[in-house]
C-alpha cells in the first residue's frame, strides 16, 4: 500500500529530503506540497511532476483539502508545535524534523492528541538508522569486554547557522545535541536520570542561544556520559555522528578514526586493535525513518521515535539547559 504524503517545507533541507528520500521511497507518493516561497514551491513540483492543484502556501489549508494520510515537517524548528498540531487535528499521521518542538509542555501536549486522534507522531531521529551508529551498538552489544564504567563523547564543528537558529535559545542543544543525546539513549537502551551541564556564548557569537556545551548525563542504570560540543569551533571538523568512546572494564569501544579511516573500533585490555566491519541495514539514515513511519502506520503502532519517545531526549536537552542556569545537578522531568 502506497500512502499518500504531504510535505511542509522546501528549504534546501526539505528539497534535499524530497529529492533524496521521499521520491525514491516505494512506501509514499506526493498528496501536496506546502511552503511559503512560491517559486522554491513551483521549482521542486515541477522536478517531481506534483500538479499545480496540489500546491499551497497555506497549511492549514492543504491538510483540510488534500486527500492523504500523512505529513512530512521539514519546516524551521520555531513552526514544529503549530504544523504538528494542525496535522493531527486534519488526522493526519505525523513525521517532523528534529528537535520534536521547543518546549516540553507542546511535546507532551502533542503526544497526548496523537493518542487520542490514534495517529502517530515520529520524530526524525535519523543518526538511529545510520550504519555506523547501527555497528557501534552491535559492537557495544557483542563485546565480551565486562562492565560498561564511563562513556565520553564529543562533537566539534564551525557551522554558520541560519537566521532563525542564531535568534533560538538552547542553540546547540536542540539543533544539534539532540542527535547525540538520543545517541546516548539509544546506544544504551537507557534514559537519562540527572545531568550536570553548562551552556555559554561569547559576545561576537552573533548567537543568542549557547552554541556550546559541556555535560554530564547519568542514565537510569548509572552509567555517566561525559560529552561535550560547539557549533563554534575552528579546527578539525569532526563526522556528524561525533567521536565515541565506550570504557569497560577490559577494554574500550570507539566510534572514531584510530588509523583506518572512521567507523567503529574495539581494543582489548592486551591493546589489541579491531576495526569492526560495517553492518548496513536494509535502509539507512532517512530511508530508515520513512521506512519505519510506513510500517508503524501499517502495523498500527507507535513507531521507533515516537513523539511519546521523544519525550525523554527533550527533557535530558532542556534539563540541560536549565543546569546550566542554576548551576546544579538536574532531575530529568518526563513521562
Amino acid at each position: 500500500m502506497i500512502l499518500k504524503l504531504i510535505q511542509v517545507g522546501l528549504g534546501g533541507h526539505g528539497r534535499g529530503v524530497g529529492m533524496n528520500f521521499v521520491v525514491p521511497s516505494a512506501d509514499f507518493e506526493y498528496a501536496g506540497l506546502v511552503d511559503l516561497d512560491v517559486k522554491a514551491l513551483e521549482g521542486f513540483a515541477a522536478q517531481t511532476g506534483v500538479p499545480d492543484e496540489q500546491l499551497y502556501t497555506d497549511y492549514k489549508k492543504a491538510f483540510r483539502e488534500l486527500s492523504a494520510d500523512a505529513v512530512l515537517i521539514v519546516s524551521i524548528s520555531p513552526t514544529h508545535y503549530e504544523i504538528c498540531k494542525a496535522a493531527l487535528e486534519n488526522n493526519l499521521h505525523v513525521l517532523v524534523e528534529k528537535p520534536f518542538v521547543l518546549t516540553l509542555q507542546e511535546a507532551e501536549e502533542l503526544v497526548e492528541l496523537a493518542a487520542m486522534k490514534k495517529r502517530n507522531i515520529m520524530v526524525d531521529q535519523n543518526y538511529r538508522f545510520f550504519s555506523t551508529v547501527l555497528t557501534l551498538k552491535k559492537a557495544i552489544k557483542e563485546r565480551s569486554l565486562g562492565k560498561l564504567r564511563f562513556v565520553h563523547s564529543q562533537f566539534f564543528c564551525d557551522h554558520d547557522g541560519k537566521a532563525y537558529q542564531r535568534a533560538m535559545d538552547n542553540y546547540t542543544l536542540l539543533e544539534m545535541a539532540v542527535h547525540h543525546v538520543d545517541m546516548i539513549r539509544f546506544l544504551l537502551d537507557s534514559n537519562i536520570a540527572r545531568v550536570s551541564g553548562a551552556t555559554w556564548n561569547h559576545p561576537d557569537s552573533a548567537y543568542q542561544g549557547d552554541p556550546h556545551v559541556s555535560a554530564v548525563y547519568e542514565t537510569d542504570t548509572g552509567i555517566p556520559v561525559f560529552y561535550v560540543s560547539s557549533l563554534m569551533a575552528k579546527g578539525i571538523r569532526q563526522p556528524w555522528e561525533g567521536i565515541w568512546r565506550f570504557q569497560f572494564e577490559q577494554g574500550s569501544v570507539h566510534l572514531d578514526d584510530l588509523g583506518e579511516g572512521y567507523g567503529v573500533y574495539v581494543i582489548d585490555a592486551n591493546q589489541t586493535l579491531t576495526k569492526v566491519s560495517a553492518y548496513v541495514p536494509e535502509y539507512e539514515s532517512i530511508h530508515g525513518v520513512l521506512s519505519e513511519f510506513a510500517q508503524s502506520i501499517k502495523e498500527q503502532r507507535e513507531p521507533s521515535t515516537s513523539g511519546r519517545d521523544n519525550l525523554h531526549t527533550l527533557a535530558a536537552l532542556l534539563a540541560t539547559s536549565h543546569s546550566s542556569r542554576e548551576q546544579k545537578t538536574v532531575q530529568v522531568s518526563r513521562k
